[in-house]
């Protein structure tokens, strides 16, 4: 085949096609009879075509399993054997979604390009701008509780496939490039004008949603815009350019999406729009007036990625605001008065506490549907328990994260953090619990302890299905109560806590699920001896940059942890010891971390451990973790080479060392040609070996044959 020749793909295998179809219907459960009856003429209209039995299962999915076999007569069975099968197919499903609002929704879609990563949350917030998301009179659902449905249901019905990505807290959504061809063909309202193409089409007065992409609208689409100001409903501005004019003269906007476009002239015309439901300003503006302020029906405002340093005074007016996507790293931002009119409100990224009426903590008691993250800042200002309490963060039953942080930089020492941490207690369904610059003796014994009520068990706890739990600079603080009865915490953070001199040994006694464990820069932190026996499930363990603390009075038992894949240790305490070798590394649980990394049939695969700069010599042991994938040294200054056991590591893929200093030396050919997997070496900071390993080196201490054919190679100084 010619280079760039296409590929023919051929059509699947009858089983791998029922096994598409079949777990669409019923997942893993087993077939029932009415579906093993069809199986045989439903395989033969799929016809090897994976979207297609991903459709026809998606399909029957949404039906009673009594009105399959009359889909397959009376529908599947008109199916013609051309080329256009699988958009037949993809018709179907469309013809059978439940509700004719969800076809609205479906059709929306194609205003997006092809191959667009379609945020869920967004696509939510534009249904129901333009009303597709209409409750049923005895329906107790919110608007957004409806769009999920409809997600759902086009996700069963494979018109959506959902994007993967664990670090993302919202799901995004794509379409296929058929299914995105059959939304273009049922939304005969919506026009996409890509790369300037303006010309003037027919029914220029029946477009509701347009999206004009990297384009001047300027003089050249003022007819376009002139044709459509009544008919207009969304206008998407990608890229280009939107005069003030022509932003005026559309009286029935609903959604004005103006992302990454220039909008000079936008500050003052916008207040005029007052059908306005959804606004996106993101990367667009730097200042917004007040006249945002009279859009009255304006349900989201999104200003992420903006230049705005000052939310508008009077925001409080826009009493119909359900979703203000905005965040700042600037505490000293004041918000707005009265936030707490804003009763609708859904989505708010961060709160700081201010002084006067009108900006204290208590204006969150009112905003009683706050879901999703919050960040209270500036909790100094927060008088006392009874103040705190006004938040009644106990009755925001959705919020899942909740980050509380108080000034870094305090003058005196007359905290009451004790307190107003005390009135904070979140409501029991907080999955995420973040605490910053805490300056209290302890932590309030409420947050872990018993409810108040007795009809519970005793082993509840007041947060039952909290998973991550992060303490940040609470320099305070001189210990940490045992996490008792915290059974669904699985990830445990202590970042910069400089007053914690010993972490008990029974801290994580009841936290079996926990999978990561960080503790870091904590420099006074002389003892943490953990039982590793007590947290089977980790995965990854940190315990860095505490230099106080003793080899001796680190965690034992790494011989139960059989699914580590990452350990981030050091340095450790080199009172007393040898300077000139890696003794201080001795009393460490290399037997524990050797046996359960032979054990397991994966076993630890990341290995960061972190010397100090005098030291001579890396610890032998480590030579013994032969399963590794990634190793990173650090600050080993004195070492002039490295051993020649680097040649056991058979499955490495990537090496890094930083702080290395004196090094000049690499382990033998042989053994850097025994890595065979080795694909990427990093060295930073070594000035000798960047001057041996280049092409130009030559004489015995060229160390450039060694490296030749690794394929990342990075040497080089600071």
């Amino acid at each position: 085949m010619m280079e760039n020749e296409a590929y023919p793909l051929g059509k699947l295998p009858d089983d791998l096609c029922w096994s598409i179809l079949k777990e669409k219907v019923v997942g893993g459960e087993e077939e029932p009879d009415e579906l093993k009856a069809i199986k045989e003429r439903v395989i033969k209209r799929c016809d090897g075509l994976p979207l297609a039995a991903s459709v026809i299962g998606g399909l029957l999915s949404l039906k009673r399993k009594e009105e399959w076999r009359s889909i397959l007569e009376n529908r599947l069975s008109s199916l013609s054997g051309d080329e256009d099968r699988v958009m037949q197919i993809l018709k179907l499903s469309f013809d059978n979604l439940p509700s004719p609002y969800i076809k609205k929704c479906f059709a929306y879609c194609s205003i997006f390009p092809k191959d667009t990563e379609m945020e869920g949350d967004m696509l939510i917030e534009l249904w129901m701008a333009e009303g597709f998301l209409q409750a049923d009179l005895d329906s107790q659902m919110m608007m957004e509780e409806i769009g999920m449905n409809y997600l759902r249901i086009l996700l069963q019905s494979s018109l959506l496939e959902e994007i993967i990505d664990e670090s993302e807290t919202s799901a995004s959504y794509k379409m296929h490039d058929l299914v995105h061809d059959l939304a273009e063909s049922m939304s005969k309202s919506t026009k996409v004008i890509n790369n300037g193409d303006a010309q003037i089409i027919d029914n220029d007065n029946q477009i509701r949603y347009l999206a004009v992409d990297s384009a001047d609208c300027r003089e050249d689409k003022k007819k376009l815009f002139e044709n459509i100001s009544t008919s207009l409903h969304t206008l998407f501005i990608v890229n280009g350019y939107l005069s003030g004019d022509i932003l005026m003269n559309l009286k029935n906007l609903y959604v004005l999406n103006l992302s990454r476009a220039t909008t000079q002239e936008l500050r003052v015309s916008i207040g005029k729009l007052i059908h306005l439901r959804y606004v996106n300003l993101k990367r667009s503006v730097n200042v917004l007036l007040d006249s945002l302020c009279k859009l009255y029906n304006l349900q989201t405002l999104t200003l992420n990625d903006s230049y705005v340093k000052d939310l508008p005074k009077g925001m409080c007016n826009l009493i119909s605001l359900r979703h203000l996507h905005y965040y700042t790293m600037n505490e000293k931002l004041q918000m707005p008065l009265d936030m707490g009119r804003l009763t609708c409100l859904q989505t708010l990224e961060f709160f700081n506490v201010g002084r006067e009426k009108g900006r204290q903590i208590g204006e969150l008691g009112s905003l009683k549907n706050l879901k999703g993250k919050l960040k209270i800042r500036n909790l100094e200002l927060a008088k006392d328990k009874e103040g705190a309490e006004e938040a009644k963060l106990s009755e925001k039953a959705n919020l899942f994260r909740l980050e509380l942080e108080w000034a870094y930089n305090r003058e005196g020492d007359d905290y009451n953090d004790e307190d107003v941490l005390d009135g904070l207690r979140p409501h029991p369904n907080l999955e995420e619990l973040v605490i910053c610059n805490f300056m209290g003796d302890q932590f309030p014994r409420s947050l872990m302890e018993l409810p108040t009520t007795t009809t519970l068990p005793k082993s509840a706890t007041t947060l039952p299905k909290l998973g991550h739990l992060k303490f940040n600079s609470c320099n305070r603080c001189r210990e940490l109560l045992p996490l008792q009865n915290i059974t669904s915490l699985k990830e445990l953070e202590i970042w910069f806590c400089d007053g914690l001199t010993n972490l008990p040994s029974d801290m994580l006694h009841s936290c079996t699920s926990l999978q990561k464990l960080r503790v870091n820069c904590c420099r006074n932190l002389i003892s943490f001896p953990l039982d590793l026996q007590q947290t089977p499930s980790l995965l990854e363990l940190e315990l860095r940059r505490c230099p106080k603390l003793k080899t001796s009075m680190t965690p034992k038992g790494f011989g139960f942890l059989t699914s580590l894949r990452l350990l981030v240790i050091g340095p450790f305490s080199d009172d007393g010891d040898d300077h000139e070798n890696s003794s201080i590394y001795n009393e460490f649980d290399w037997s524990g971390l050797m046996s359960s990394s032979s054990s397991s049939s994966c076993g630890l695969r990341e290995l960061d451990l972190i010397g100090l700069p005098h030291m001579e010599s890396l610890p032998h042991q480590i030579q013994y973790l032969t399963a590794l994938t990634s190793l990173m040294l650090r600050d080993f200054g004195g070492v002039k080479a490295l051993p020649d056991w680097f040649g056991n590591f058979a499955a490495l893929e990537e090496l890094r060392l930083t702080g290395f200093k004196g090094l000049g030396h690499l382990p033998s050919e042989d053994a850097m040609r025994s890595l065979t997997k080795l694909k990427k070496l990093q060295v930073v900071g070594s000035p000798l070996l960047e001057e041996r390993c280049t092409p130009e080196s030559s004489g015995p201490d060229s160390q450039w044959s060694k490296v030749s054919h690794i394929q990342r190679l990075y040497i080089a100084d600071y």
